[in-house]
């Protein structure tokens, strides 16, 4: 009897282990994200958001039992909007440049996370490490990230502060009003599964 328990214990082991995906692979849908960010000022503080964005998010089970993710961020500079089209005028041709440099991307080199409870309906806590390009210039940052695993996909929410001045933009502030550093950017990103 025992030698009947242990092979079918053996076998639902197997079973389950070819069971789990060794390759989970998405698709940013921008429908279903939201980024912006938050610039405080003398006199309010800019609201700005950014409604053209993709990416990636690749997670890959290696023989050793831990994951690898490796994510791909990359927002459209020009379509970054505050509601305001003078100020959004004198972001993208003077700050931002974006006829020079149209993309703004993270591209995650480590992410720290307990990636054992990485399957849907659990809530896991997670640190990207990578590099952000704004004005072509790289510059290493860590992304505190809560992630929602769903059965197709995941939601990424976090907040971080953004230091504009370390990448040698000119100053924002416009007429009046003097904006401060850092920035508080914040995204909501909705990541859907693809096939590879």
């Amino acid at each position: 009897m025992r030698r009947v328990v242990f092979f079918v214990a053996a076998v639902f082991v197997s079973w389950w282990a070819s069971a789990q995906p060794a390759e989970l692979h998405y698709a940013i849908d921008a429908a279903g994200s939201e980024l912006g960010w938050e610039l405080p000022a003398t006199l309010h503080t800019v609201h700005g958001k950014a409604p053209e964005l993709s990416g990636t998010v690749d997670a890959v089970l290696k023989d050793n039992g831990e994951w690898s993710i490796q994510a791909h961020v990359v927002v459209k500079a020009a379509a970054m909007v505050t509601g305001n089209a003078s100020r959004d005028r004198n972001m993208r041709e003077k700050v931002l440049e974006t006829d020079r440099y149209p993309e703004i991307v993270f591209e995650a080199r480590r992410v720290r996370a307990d990636l054992s409870r990485l399957r849907p309906g659990e809530r896991v806590t997670a640190e990207a490490e990578g590099d952000l390009t704004v004005h072509g210039k790289p510059a290493s940052i860590r992304v505190p990230v809560d992630v929602l695993i769903q059965a197709d996909g995941v939601i990424l929410e976090g907040t971080f502060p953004l230091s504009w001045k370390q990448y040698g933009l000119h100053d924002p502030s416009f007429g009046v009003v003097t904006v401060r550093d850092p920035l508080k950017v914040h995204f909501r990103l909705r990541a859907v599964a693809v096939p590879r």
